[in-house]
């Protein structure tokens, strides 16, 4: 048996059947030998049969069981603890590895020294493109991610070509390096992902990975990769009951504490933005009958 050269990482929460095939994906991949993948699964004290079927109907894994839920940043620095091998890959417990794709990330990650990540393009099942990238949020980058203006014909290419969030799905049929990449499904050496301490566990979902790449950029100098020849499936939102307007809520809290670590200068300036932009969505959902919870979510913000 050779030591792993590749920790496999999912954190699971109420994602059983999916699970599995994440779990399976990964070992399923090509051009491997035996024992140079492991997978670590966390679970993060999941209600439904999560452990028992992992337990039961697969057995070339490591297991940690939280309770209670610890957020996925915490988890997924639990596994990395746990990690043996050189490379991490973090994998969604609802992201499936297509056979070629972890092989090329790594041969990425071994040729390119000046990479400090990488990550498939992602797709949904129909096998549509998914946003998965964008640049760090800077207050510009802020001011038009909140209030639209990143998304205007016009506006867009004289000031935001390099968006917080990379919507242009032609961007992601091309070789990139961005700023960010989604944690569905991002690969990091591990002395490196230690060297800045990990995903920050003050931020209990969205926004950590954001927060990550900011400190690996900061500290290590070097790019990030994103390779479209290579996919993931990922059908998002698998282990969140919550609606698109509670995840950018809580997107928005992850930009908030961002702000505060890494541009304490313009808090003032990000929370006005914010409040810009909430107030901008509920004028908007307003007129529209079937938003009325998403007004009152937003209200809640506020």
């Amino acid at each position: 048996m050779h030591r792993p050269n590749i920790s496999v990482i999912i954190v699971s929460y109420n994602t059983a059947e999916l699970t599995l095939k994440s779990v399976r994906s990964a070992y399923d991949s090509s051009g491997f030998k035996p024992g140079e993948i492991e997978v670590i699964v966390v679970d993060n004290a999941s209600t439904d049969d999560t452990v028992k079927r992992l337990g039961s109907e697969l057995d070339n894994f490591r297991l940690i069981i939280n309770s209670p839920n610890v957020g996925f940043g915490s988890a997924n620095n639990q596994g990395a603890s746990a990690a043996r091998g050189k490379y991490l890959l973090f994998l969604n417990s609802d992201a499936f590895l297509e056979p070629g794709t972890l092989s090329s990330l790594v041969t990425t990650m071994d040729t390119h020294k000046a990479v400090y990540s990488a990550a498939p393009q992602l797709r949904d099942v129909n096998g549509t493109i998914q946003p998965s990238a964008g640049y760090f949020p800077t207050p510009s980058r802020l001011l038009g991610w909140m209030l639209g203006l990143d998304k205007l014909p016009l506006v867009k290419p004289l000031f935001f070509s390099t968006p917080y969030h990379v919507f242009d799905l032609s961007w992601y049929t091309k070789a990139q390096s961005p700023d960010w990449l989604m944690g569905a499904c991002i690969m990091f050496r591990k002395t490196e992902f230690w060297s800045v301490k990990g995903f920050d566990e003050q931020i209990f979902m969205y926004g950590e990975e954001v927060d990550l790449y900011l400190r690996l950029a900061q500290k290590l100098s070097k790019k990030v990769s994103f390779d479209p020849t290579v996919y993931a499936t990922h059908l998002g939102r698998s282990s969140s009951t919550k609606a698109a307007t509670n995840v950018l809520i809580e997107e928005i809290k992850g930009i908030e504490h961002i702000y505060a670590r890494h541009y304490p200068s313009y808090r003032s300036f990000a929370r006005l933005v914010i409040k810009l932009g909430v107030l901008l969505r509920i004028a908007i959902y307003s007129m529209i009958p079937s938003r009325a919870v998403s007004v009152l979510e937003y209200k809640k913000l506020l």
